[in-house]
């Protein structure tokens, strides 16, 4: 046989279709590991129908390996959709969510809830089990200990994060200054989630940290500023 005629050969197209094969499983990507394993798959065709006879069985279940492939690229390209987010749910992601990708940011905001406070209206008070997690998305909230005014939270900043972690008593009382609009979770609709990927659990921890370093960096230089 040469050259010309191995290239010809059917079995050329059978050893490609299997080189994709071992390629696509070595790829960390699951979506070109679908799409090599199909493209595999179909190349499989002409070498067992163009045999003496037609390899029917090993058609049959090639024909299942694409169909399955196929279902499962189908089901990856669904689930990689961008999410349609609402504008409050815009504003909310550009505040504190970036980081994320938004389907994964869409996972934290199908569990929160939207709250609108009038004007002075309480959120927290002084001394009372916290057990949500709010976001600040529009106005701003006063922080009052023992009637004075320690700070005020803008938005883009959380409320309460301090005592929705530690599980202790709230230390201050919080009203809205303004008309003000929040995304809140609450710990019972957040735990299901973290306990089921702990990194979602581990990645609002830290930004309820650094959250809780800015007000205190911020509260530090007006003291100071103030001496």
């Amino acid at each position: 046989m040469n050259a010309m005629d191995f290239l010809t050969d059917k079995t050329v197209i059978f050893f490609i279709a299997n080189s994709l094969y071992v390629i696509s499983y070595m790829l960390t990507s699951m979506f070109w590991l679908r799409v090599l394993a199909i493209i595999a798959a179909v190349s499989t065709f002409p070498y067992f129908y163009f045999q003496l006879e037609p390899l029917w069985s090993a058609i049959f279940w090639q024909s299942c390996f694409l169909a399955v492939n196929l279902v499962n690229l189908i089901i990856l390209l669904f689930s990689m959709r961008p999410p349609s987010f609402d504008d409050f749910e815009k504003l909310a992601y550009q505040q504190k969510f970036t980081d994320l990708k938004p389907r994964e940011a869409a996972t934290i905001f199908k569990l929160s809830q939207h709250m609108s406070l009038a004007e002075d209206e309480p959120l927290l008070n002084d001394g009372e089990r916290n057990e949500c997690l709010y976001l600040i998305v529009r106005g701003s909230c006063r922080i009052l200990k023992n009637g004075n005014e320690i700070t005020v939270l803008n938005a883009g900043e959380f409320v309460g994060e301090l005592s929705f972690i530690s599980g202790e008593a709230v230390s201050a009382d919080v009203i809205s200054a303004g008309a003000t609009d929040l995304m809140a979770w609450e710990r019972d609709a957040l735990e299901p989630l973290f306990n089921r990927q702990g990194l979602y659990k581990s990645y609002v921890h830290s930004l309820c940290s650094a959250d809780i370093a800015h007000k205190l960096r911020r509260m530090t230089d007006v003291h100071v500023g103030a001496a």
